[in-house]
């Protein structure tokens, strides 16, 4: 699941790069320029181009530099479409409103957007959202409100994103926050915030955190922690504050967990318990400093001040005569 989430989120990014130094190119059935008030109207199939950004909409207003007497911001308006394609790729952006500001370089779209990536003409990312802006001078992109993102059988549902991008394309930082749910297939990730660092290839979910994942085999690997943290390189989760694992008839507890993922099977091998823990198996429990919890075979190792409590058949012993 994990790599399929990395996946996502290398690609998670509005790539709008417009040449705003570009000359605007307006087409209008009606268009009526005030230079005075340093304003154009435009009604009646609007084509607004931009370098190799396209923006069509029913109605469209154009503020003037006071001073230069270039166009300076475009609010689109009924539902404005834009689209830039660059070789096999297309971006399209839909939205009630959207507003091009040709100084800040920014393209500000609000209510009900919609951002669709398309290679070779096959949707590969949508994002939803009541607000959507990108700024071409930052590389920074937003979205907030509602957010939600499909890519293939992944849904990420937050209430706010952004991310940064470099000049190739590619995701320096993502992050989700607010309500966050990271879905594939039957596999949920839930927390507060998210955040994503793609020099390091490594994330932290924060704030109420839960992973509940489903193998091939039906089993089921529950973690839940006030924090869990991921890095592809070394392929294990750290998990730490009232981290809690339930795992078959395993239920495991303690401050700190650490656990490791086969690279081949992606599947969890093994659960390293640190700081004070408990496990709890058929009513039977060990705590100790340090438990180590193997998957396959399943077997758990303690030591560091061992307490056991073994549940006999009738919970009681005589010794009397």
């Amino acid at each position: 699941m994990k790599k399929t989430i990395l996946t996502l989120i290398s690609i998670f990014l509005i790539a709008t790069g417009a040449v705003f130094a570009e000359n605007v190119v307006i087409e209008a059935k009606k268009q009526e320029i005030k230079v005075d008030q340093n304003k154009g109207f435009f009604n009646g199939d609007v084509k607004v181009t931009v370098g190799d950004v396209t923006v069509k909409s029913p109605r469209a207003e154009l503020d003037l530099d006071p001073n230069s007497k270039k166009p300076s911001l475009a609010v689109f308006y009924d539902n404005p479409y834009a689209f830039q394609n660059k070789d096999n790729k297309k971006h399209e952006i839909k939205s009630r409103i959207m507003k091009v500001s040709l100084i800040k370089k920014t393209i500000l779209a609000e209510g009900d957007t919609q951002s669709i990536m398309l290679k070779d003409r096959q949707p590969v990312i949508t994002i939803n959202a009541d607000m959507q802006q990108y700024d071409t001078n930052t590389k920074l992109m937003r979205a907030k409100g509602g957010v939600i993102v499909h890519y293939n059988d992944v849904e990420t549902f937050s209430e706010f994103a952004s991310a940064i991008v470099d000049k190739e394309g590619s995701v320096k930082n993502l992050k989700l926050e607010d309500n966050v749910v990271i879905k594939e297939g039957v596999n949920i990730l839930k927390g507060n915030k998210f955040e994503y660092i793609a020099p390091r290839e490594e994330y932290y979910l924060t704030g109420n955190t839960s992973s509940d994942l489903t193998f091939d085999d039906g089993t089921r690997l529950f973690v839940k922690s006030r924090y869990q943290q991921y890095n592809r390189l070394t392929n294990n989760v750290i998990a730490g504050g009232d981290v809690k694992v339930n795992f078959k008839d395993y239920f495991a507890q303690g401050p700190k967990a650490q656990l490791f993922v086969d690279s081949k099977t992606n599947k969890p091998k093994e659960v390293i318990f640190t700081g004070r823990s408990k496990i709890t198996q058929n009513g039977s429990t060990v705590e100790a400093d340090r438990i180590r919890m193997t998957m396959e075979p399943k077997e758990f190792f303690a030591d560091g001040n061992v307490k056991t409590s073994i549940q006999g058949n009738n919970g009681s012993m005589e010794i009397m005569p």
